[in-house]
C-alpha cells in the first residue's frame, strides 16, 4: 500500500502542475489537452464510435478519435462540453483524485474506470466510476473500505459483459480477491460470484454466464442471480482463463493427460464428453477468433518464464494446425474481423518490445511485418503479462482491424547524444495495414480502442 500511496503523491503533484501550465497558457494546442465542443442534441451523440480512451500521467481519462483530433476530456476540472442550455462542466474540479484503467462498454456508450483518492491522510478511498463517454458524468457503483490492488498499478479489473448491462470485476476484499457482478441499469446489490486467487474468467457470447478458473478448478456459473452457484468441469492447469467461444456454445481449457497437457473443447450443453484438440506446453494461452471456428494458441516448454515460445492456429473442428511464429513473445491479439493476428515479441538481451502482424486466413498466411519496436509503460507491461484475461476487457484493435493503439516510449537509438532526457510515455497509433510510421497523437500511460 505505500508504494501505492507513493504513486498517488506523484500523480496528485503532476496534476497540480499541469493545471498550473493550463492557467498560465492563453491559447490551446494539441498537447494541452484542450477540449473540443461537443453537442448532445441527437441520439448519435450519445453514443461514442471508433474512439480511443487513454489516461494521462495526471491520472485523467480522455477520449479521441484515431488521427489525433477531437480529444474530449472527461475527469478533472478543465473538461467542458456543449448542451442545449450552452457549456456545462462535466464534473467539478478534483486535486485529490486520479483514475485509473477506463473500460469501454461493448455498445460505447460509457465507460468503467478505477478511482483513487486522497483522503485527508487518510488510507485512500478507492471507487469503481461509470463515465458517460460523450459528457463524462460519473456516478459510484462500487466503494472500497479495503484499498487493495488486484495487480501492480491495478485497483481493479473491469470487464463488461457483452450486452452492455452488466459489469464484473476484481476487487480486493478483506476475504480476499472477489468476483462481482453488478447491474449497471439498477441500484441492486453487487452479487459476489467467487472467492480467491489466483483467478480468471471469461463472459459467454450471451452475457448470461462466467467461465472461471479459481485455484486448479474450471467452474461454470449459468446462473448470476444471486446466490450464485457453480458447477465443476475440471481440475486444471496450466493456463490462467477459460475461453467461450463466440456463439458461447463451446468452452476451451487446458488440462493435464497421461502424455502432458493438451487443449480441450467441450460443449455447454455436454459436458462429459470433451474433445482434445492439440498438445500444449506446460503454460499456454489461447484465444478463439472472432468467428468462431478456429483458436490461437501460444505456448512454453516450462510454467516460470514470462515469454511464449510459438503462436499457432488450431480448427476448432479438426485440430488442424499451422505455425504463425516461432520466437519470443508476451502477448497476442485477434483482429475484429479474425483475418490478422497481432503480437507483441520480446528481444531479451535488450528487453526491447516489438508489435508485429500477420495475415492468418487459411490458405493465405502471410511474413509477419513488424509495426513498432517501443518500451511499454508499466500499465501496458501489466496489460500484456495477463493478455489473455485483458483482451476480453481491452481492445488494442481499432474495430475495422485496421490499426492498433498503445502506450509507451519508443525504442531510443543508440545514436542520440548524451545528455537526451527521455519523455514520458505516449499513445502511438500503428497501421497493421501499410508501412506508414506509428503516429503519436498524446501524452500517456494506457490506451484502448472503442469496440464499435
Amino acid at each position: 500500500m505505500t508504494s501505492f500511496l507513493a504513486k498517488f503523491t506523484l500523480r496528485l503533484a503532476l496534476l497540480l502542475i499541469a493545471l498550473g501550465l493550463l492557467a498560465c497558457q492563453s491559447t490551446g494546442s494539441l498537447e494541452s489537452d484542450s477540449v473540443s465542443p461537443n453537442g448532445v442534441s441527437s441520439e448519435a451523440d450519445k453514443v461514442s464510435v471508433d474512439r480511443i480512451t487513454y489516461v494521462n500521467s495526471a491520472g485523467d481519462i480522455f477520449t479521441i478519435k484515431g488521427d489525433g483530433s477531437d480529444r474530449q476530456q472527461l475527469t478533472g476540472g478543465t473538461q467542458v462540453s456543449s448542451g442545449p442550455t450552452g457549456p456545462f462542466m462535466a464534473q467539478g474540479i478534483d486535486f485529490d483524485s486520479f483514475h485509473a484503467w477506463p473500460t469501454w462498454s461493448p455498445d460505447g456508450t460509457k465507460l468503467a474506470v478505477s478511482r483513487v483518492r486522497a483522503s485527508g491522510g487518510q488510507d485512500a478511498e478507492v471507487t469503481i466510476q461509470l463515465l458517460e463517454a460523450v459528457t463524462g458524468r460519473s456516478k459510484t457503483v462500487y466503494d472500497s473500505d479495503f484499498p487493495g490492488l488486484v495487480a501492480d498499478g491495478s485497483p481493479h479489473y473491469l470487464y463488461w459483459s457483452p450486452d452492455s448491462k452488466n459489469l464484473s470485476f476484481l476487487a480486493s476484499t478483506p476475504n480476499g480477491l472477489t468476483l462481482f457482478v453488478t447491474d449497471t441499469e439498477t441500484d441492486s446489490p453487487n452479487i459476489g460470484v467467487e472467492r480467491g486467487a489466483p483467478l480468471y474468467y471469461s463472459w459467454s457470447g450471451d452475457g448470461n454466464s462466467l467461465a472461471v478458473h479459481i485455484g486448479e478448478e474450471v467452474k461454470l456459473f449459468r446462473d448470476l442471480s444471486d446466490p450464485v452457484s457453480g458447477e465443476v468441469l475440471a481440475t486444471a492447469r496450466g493456463f490462467r482463463v477459460p475461453a467461450f467461444s463466440p456463439d458461447g456454445q463451446w468452452l476451451a481449457y487446458v488440462n493435464q493427460t497421461e502424455s502432458g497437457s493438451a487443449l480441450f473443447v467441450v460443449q455447454i450443453d455436454d459436458l462429459a464428453h470433451p474433445t482434445r484438440l492439440t498438445n500444449v506446453g506446460a503454460f499456454s494461452a489461447f484465444m478463439w477468433s472472432p468467428t468462431g471456428e478456429e483458436l490461437a494458441v501460444a505456448d512454453q516448454p516450462a510454467s516460470n518464464t514470462v515469454a511464449f515460445e510459438r503462436l499457432r492456429v488450431v480448427s476448432a473442428s479438426s485440430g488442424e494446425e499451422r505455425t504463425v511464429t516461432e520466437e519470443s513473445l508476451m502477448a497476442f491479439y485477434w483482429s475484429p474481423d479474425g483475418r490478422r493476428i497481432a503480437w507483441v515479441s520480446l528481444e531479451r538481451e535488450q528487453q526491447t518490445f516489438e508489435w508485429q502482424v500477420s495475415s492468418v486466413v487459411p490458405g493465405a498466411v502471410g511474413e509477419s511485418r513488424s509495426l513498432f519496436k517501443f518500451h511499454p509503460s508499466g500499465e501496458v507491461f501489466t496489460m500484456l503479462s495477463f493478455f489473455d484475461q485483458y483482451a476480453y476487457s481491452h481492445s488494442p484493435w481499432s474495430p475495422d482491424s485496421s490499426h492498433l493503439v498503445v502506450a509507451g516510449t519508443e525504442r531510443m537509438p543508440f545514436e542520440r547524444r548524451n545528455g537526451h532526457t527521455p519523455t514520458g510515455a505516449r499513445v502511438f497509433v500503428l497501421d497493421a495495414e501499410s508501412d506508414t510510421p506509428p503516429q503519436d497523437i498524446s501524452e500517456g500511460t494506457l490506451a484502448f480502442w472503442s469496440w464499435n
